[in-house]
């Protein structure tokens, strides 16, 4: 695994992680030249979440410190849309921030072409109006589990299963509980695993903890913690 390289990073919710699929609509600028140059180059890029305690930068909303590297599987063109069908593969930690070469000023009614944007910037050699950064990508995290302990994660899962199916449902992702716990693949169950980590993620840095963990096992600890918490609440109600 090619450990360090450059991205281009799209700052999105708190909701995606490794083994996703998803549709993004681009109607930015800054995203529609970041998406025309990974469709050009054949090259990924970062979904990675806004960090709320960073604030912004020349306007701009700064990424948190992980994110999941994305590819481009399909696109379309929409009117002034692009349509894009996205892969995600694995978790990077960002090293150095690149910013984009023009302040946020934009009317969000209506967008400048990118052509005008670039011009407005003096045409950088290097410059793009979308973020980027230097990162170094995360090995998965170990499968380091007994069978008898992810029958117990199942166990405990079980009583709250249609909110952890509605809950991946809202965040575009479709989970068959039954179905997808019972199975005996590793890689399934590490997928299974990480969908129920997307159901059960409320906040940015809950999603930064979850995504930096180095074996299965301490997530799957992590998302019994949430679990209990939530029936505890639905208990209280």
């Amino acid at each position: 695994m090619e450990s360090n390289r450059k991205v281009p990073l799209f700052l999105l919710g708190p909701d995606f992680f490794p083994g996703f699929n998803s549709t993004l609509r681009v109607f930015e600028p800054r995203y529609k030249q970041m998406m025309n140059d990974c469709i050009l180059d054949s090259k990924p890029f970062g979904y990675i979440s806004s960090e709320p305690k960073a604030g912004e930068l020349n306007g701009w909303n700064q990424p948190a410190k992980v994110g999941v590297l994305c590819s481009v599987s399909d696109y379309e063109e929409s009117g002034s849309n692009l349509i894009i069908n996205i892969e995600s593969e694995s978790v990077f930690h960002v090293n150095e921030i690149i910013q984009p070469v023009l302040p946020n000023a934009m009317d969000s009614e209506s967008y400048p072409s990118v052509e005008e944007l670039m011009e407005r910037a003096g045409n950088p050699v290097d410059g793009k109006l979308y973020l980027r950064a230097n990162v170094t990508l995360i090995d998965p995290p170990r499968q380091d589990y007994a069978a008898t302990e992810f029958l117990e994660f199942r166990e405990i899962l079980s009583p709250i299963k249609s909110i952890l199916e509605m809950s991946c449902m809202y965040r575009g992702q479709t989970l068959d509980f039954e179905k997808e716990s019972q199975t005996e693949d590793e890689e399934q169950q590490s997928r299974f695993i990480w969908k129920i980590c997307s159901s059960l993620c409320y906040d940015v840095e809950l999603q930064q903890m979850m995504l930096s963990e180095e074996s299965l096992s301490s997530l799957m600890q992590i998302c019994i913690q949430c679990a209990n918490d939530l029936k505890s609440r639905m208990g209280e109600d």
